[in-house]
């Protein structure tokens, strides 16, 4: 039976999210988006270590284990652990967005146009069609074709779509009140994951009014993951975990709840966690 489950991986702060797609021949299919790893702060790299060690995938291996990596903006706390999870893993695919972001992201467009451990990269925008991941049909819902914002680097993050059979899971990076604008109403109508973006801060999930943004149009009760930032933002924000109380939405933090994987087989949805 098909399967896809999406892992919140509990890295502190900032984002890196296990993707998997096991399809009906029982093979499994891997993609990556973010990580924030440091020389010395590895958690993403640690935990994917010891998650291909138990699947018994041989790391020693030439090809890559990975389908794709995606970095979702040009911001450290999302991508400046890439280079090494590329170096280590390897990937078919590295994907990005356009940026005016010139550190970390130039970085990783010098590392992938020379390494070996990238087959090719190429930037994402709403126009471009990607392979499914196995069984996983993936939609790319923004950026917009050759738009980027100048002023804030959170706007220019990927924001993914993944469906199978009946059920949709939605990635947003650290999308804000401006993508939202353009892009509630595209939402899947079933959608039934949705990761609440910006770390849970407010210009995530309201505008400067006030007012709910993406979560007024979702139709379904999704389940709700946060990778959250404690350090230095206090991320997620009370007002933020106040409004999915008032929906009675059922809601996850890697500050609580540490690593969050979501399942589905195209018909329902399941949530796992190492903490309550």
């Amino acid at each position: 039976m098909s399967e896809l489950r999406v892992t919140l991986i509990d890295v502190g702060w900032g984002d890196s999210i296990l993707i998997e797609s096991l399809d009906e021949n029982g093979k499994w299919h891997y993609g990556l988006v973010d990580s924030n790893d440091t020389t010395y702060l590895r958690s993403s790299f640690i935990f994917l270590k010891k998650h291909f060690k138990k699947r018994k995938i041989d790391l020693s291996a030439q090809g890559p284990i990975f389908e794709f990596v995606l970095l979702s903006h040009g911001h450290d706390d999302h991508g400046q652990g890439l280079k090494g999870i590329i170096k280590e893993f390897g990937t078919e695919k590295f994907w990005y967005p356009k940026s005016t972001s010139w550190s970390s992201q130039t970085n990783l467009l010098r590392y992938a146009n020379r390494s070996t451990r990238v087959g090719f990269h190429q930037s994402l925008d709403k126009t471009k069609i990607v392979p499914a991941l196995g069984e996983v049909d993936i939609s790319i819902l923004w950026p917009e074709y050759n738009r980027i914002d100048r002023h804030n680097e959170n706007n220019n993050s990927v924001v993914l779509a993944l469906e199978l059979g009946g059920v949709s899971f939605v990635l947003t990076g650290d999308a804000e009140e401006e993508v939202w604008s353009r892009i509630a109403s595209q939402l899947p109508a079933n959608t039934r994951f949705f990761k609440v973006p910006h770390h849970g801060s407010v210009n995530g999930t309201f505008d400067s009014q006030g007012n709910e943004t993406w979560s007024a149009r979702l139709t379904q009760s999704p389940a709700l993951g946060i990778s959250s930032h404690p350090m230095r933002f206090s991320h997620p924000d009370k007002q933020v975990i106040d409004l999915f109380r008032n929906k009675a939405w059922p809601l996850y933090r890697t500050d609580e709840n540490y690593h969050l994987t979501f399942m589905t087989d195209g018909t329902d949805v399941k949530v796992k966690y190492s903490h309550v």
